[in-house]
């Protein structure tokens, strides 16, 4: 992650300095021609709707690629700084932009599409987003069984903290999370109490936990600063009384144990892997054509106040699109309508399709990646509860977006008897001639996809 921060810092400063030497234009009382850009191509659609013939709306990010992946080039921040309307998604899928609109040349006004819309809670089955309570309890499922295979003694200040073990090493192409439970021997302190110092080091960034027996823990990163620990969950499994959670990103940190009862302590550190979700929420409304609405709406609203000549036919444009996009809930409803009410049940490879199972009764079993982005891995542990689930629930198939790796889908159709679903649209449109050259056709694309595999 921090390499491509890096690497996008670098972007943004060539491009400001390219365009701050092209800067110099002749002074002109014209207002300018509207250039409105797009990031997603979903989002493109709609706003081509809304603005017809008044504008040629573009899209940022090529079609058929994941914009949870996607990290901008020259070429697309000079685009950006074109531009004279953006429209993003918003809710978090664009974490890219915030740096590069602080320090891309030009004004613009930027149009979020979700603006005002509540992101989902999960319903009853479902893991997407946890209490900690749930959490604690999902965190001694994936521990079961753990026994202590070494003891380790900790260091008795920071420079002499004791290195852990990694609990990071990556297999067959994905990342394979194995928790390691340590015997942890702490030094005597003040007032009959021990503590310790240890290394952790962390290889992907996100959520982890740091587990031991009650007592107190200050994490430091490499520069000594201290880190904030996001919360903290009561556990009573393999020995284990909590869990400190913290969002770290890749590196080595000294984490110092305090206040402990006990000389020795059970200890295991790893990713949160199944049990992370999003900090914005689920940010995937566009797949509930009815949210979808609230996007026109927001794009009409915005197209309005960059162009308010145009009102007439934003207005106009956006009641017809908004029209369709009703004509398209009714279509679906109908559809599914066809799925037996027990087989209305969808695994999915991320958490992506939470506010479509919402609109049209299905339940969201599982996901393999456990996560509303595409950015994160699951551990075996959350694999193998996911292989549970799918057995006691009698899922019939899972359903992958286009592009995605399907190892891991096909290992789990092998133990389960899935039927794997692997060309779905959900973050982009096709080009036209392809299966789901409109926002429109790319659900209905879907939606047929899903009725077919559920019958």
């Amino acid at each position: 992650m921090e390499k491509s921060f890096r690497r996008l810092w670098a972007v943004v400063i060539l491009v400001a300095v390219l365009l701050s030497a092209c800067s110099t234009r002749p002074v002109t009382s014209e207002k300018p021609a509207l250039r409105v850009l797009a990031v997603e191509s979903f989002v493109a659609d709609m706003a081509q709707n809304v603005a017809g013939d008044r504008a040629q709306v573009q899209t940022l990010i090529p079609l058929g690629l994941d914009p949870h992946a996607f990290e901008p080039t020259p070429q697309d921040v000079a685009k950006i700084a074109e531009s004279n309307v953006l429209i993003v998604n918003g809710a978090g899928v664009e974490e890219w932009l915030e740096p590069v609109l602080q320090n891309v040349d030009g004004q613009r006004l930027v149009i979020e599409a979700s603006a005002g819309l509540q992101s989902r809670t999960a319903r009853e089955g479902e893991e997407a987003v946890m209490s900690p309570e749930e959490k604690a309890d999902a965190l001694c499922a994936d521990m079961k069984g753990l026994v202590a295979t070494e003891e380790k003694v900790s260091g008795t200040e920071r420079a002499s903290a004791t290195q852990l073990h990694d609990e990071h090493a990556p297999q067959g192409g994905a990342h394979e999370h194995v928790l390691e439970l340590l015997t942890l021997r702490l030094n005597a302190q003040a007032g009959n109490r021990f503590g310790g110092f240890v290394l952790l080091d962390v290889e992907e960034a996100g959520d982890t936990f740091i587990a031991a027996q009650a007592g107190e823990l200050t994490i430091f990163d490499a520069a000594g600063q201290e880190v904030e620990i996001e919360n903290t969950l009561p556990l009573a499994c393999s020995g284990l009384a909590q869990a400190w959670v913290a969002e770290l990103q890749p590196g080595e940190y000294v984490l110092a144990l305090s206040n402990f009862a006990n000389e020795t302590t059970p200890f295991v550190a790893g990713p949160m892997a199944g049990h992370h979700h999003h900090h914005e929420g689920d940010p995937h409304f566009w797949l509930d054509p009815l949210s979808a609405v609230h996007y026109v709406e927001n794009i009409r609203d915005g197209l309005i106040q960059a162009d308010p000549e145009g009102k007439e036919l934003y207005t106009k444009n956006a009641a017809a699109y908004i029209a369709r996009l009703q004509e398209l809930d009714g279509w679906i409803r109908e559809q599914v309508k066809t799925i037996p009410p027990e087989n209305r049940l969808i695994v999915t490879n991320h958490e992506s399709f939470g506010y479509f199972a919402d609109r049209y009764g299905f339940t969201v079993v599982g996901t393999i990646i456990p996560s509303v982005s595409t950015g994160s891995a699951p551990s075996a542990q959350q694999l193998a509860r996911l292989v549970d689930r799918v057995r006691s629930t009698g899922a019939k198939a899972i359903f992958l977006e286009t592009g995605s790796n399907p190892q891991l889908a096909q290992q789990i159709a092998q133990e389960t008897g899935l039927h794997v679903v692997s060309d779905l649209y959900t973050h982009s449109i096709t080009p036209p001639g392809g299966n789901a050259p409109t926002y429109i056709d790319m659900m209905k694309y879907n939606v047929q996809a899903i009725v077919q595999a559920l019958k």
